[in-house]
């Protein structure tokens, strides 16, 4: 027999679906890289993953169960799990997906868990999540803003030794308005000058694990889709609109495009 781990990982890699998640999510906003949040929203990339990341994050959705028993064994209520909310403004295009409401002791506030390798949990159980994780912060002031509540509740498991870092996260309205802000003018087309980068080196480190790198320092072309084109505008209902047509985009369409395709200028970073 002829068989080994290779062939679990390409099957793996070849069943995960093509990239074309239409919704600015509260995790995505909180990017450290404003170009990647406007190229993510308009999937003018490919992110393909490969099958050990496939395999951690599978992990990380398992763990979302025994921290939620655990929590219940402590005496947490959790409810309002994978709940959806919109930001107002935002046209059904962007919003949270909460991870649960707690209630402890007649207090509620938003859940967020995750999972870390131990290099990341150790930088987070001594700095906080604010100053190690800025963009799981970003994310639970989007859940507290959208929910009203005023604390939430983060908890941390190291994937590697199973110890839990819990935190309570106090509301931040200024960054949660700054958050807003920027989410609105994604959806609404940015302008070049609100679209910054991480940093504008080459080589800097957070670009080098990028899905977006080579669209968005080097020559390479976003993909060719209705989302990618300048007649394409979000409307509400989570929907798009073509200038050029003058006309709703059905829904299986969008990543289809036509002839009359024209990339929006500030997505292209090579000279045409």
């Amino acid at each position: 027999m002829n068989f080994s781990e290779h062939d679990i990982y390409k099957a793996i890699e070849e069943q995960q679906p093509v990239g074309f998640y239409r919704w600015l999510g509260a995790s995505v906003i909180g990017h450290n890289c404003r170009r990647y949040i406007a190229l993510q929203f308009r999937c003018a990339f490919d992110q393909k993953f490969s099958a050990r990341i496939l395999r951690v994050f599978e992990n990380g959705h398992k763990a979302e169960d025994r921290i939620v028993s655990d929590l219940m064994k402590a005496g947490v209520e959790v409810t309002d799990q994978q709940k959806m909310i919109d930001i107002p403004g935002a046209l059904g295009h962007a919003g949270v997906t909460l991870d649960g409401i707690v209630v402890y002791k007649g207090e509620r506030g938003v859940l967020e868990m995750k999972t870390s390798k131990s290099t990341d949990w150790n930088k987070l159980h001594k700095s906080g999540v604010k100053e190690a994780k800025r963009q799981h912060y970003c994310q639970m002031q989007f859940g507290m803003l959208l929910t009203g509540l005023r604390f939430a509740l983060y908890v941390s498991e190291n994937k590697d030794t199973n110890e839990l870092h819990v935190e309570v996260v106090p509301f931040n309205q200024s960054m949660a308005d700054d958050l807003v802000s920027l989410a609105l003018g994604v959806v609404a087309n940015p302008t070049p000058s609100m679209l910054t980068k991480c940093s504008e080196r080459d080589d800097w480190y957070e670009c080098n694990y990028c899905s977006a790198k080579s669209i968005c320092k080097g020559d390479a072309l976003p993909r060719v889709h209705c989302l990618t084109c300048a007649h394409s505008r979000a409307v509400g209902g989570g929907k798009w609109t073509c200038e050029l047509y003058k006309s709703e985009i059905p829904g299986d369409h969008l990543s289809k495009g036509c002839s009359n395709h024209i990339y929006l200028p500030w997505m292209v970073n090579r000279k045409m």
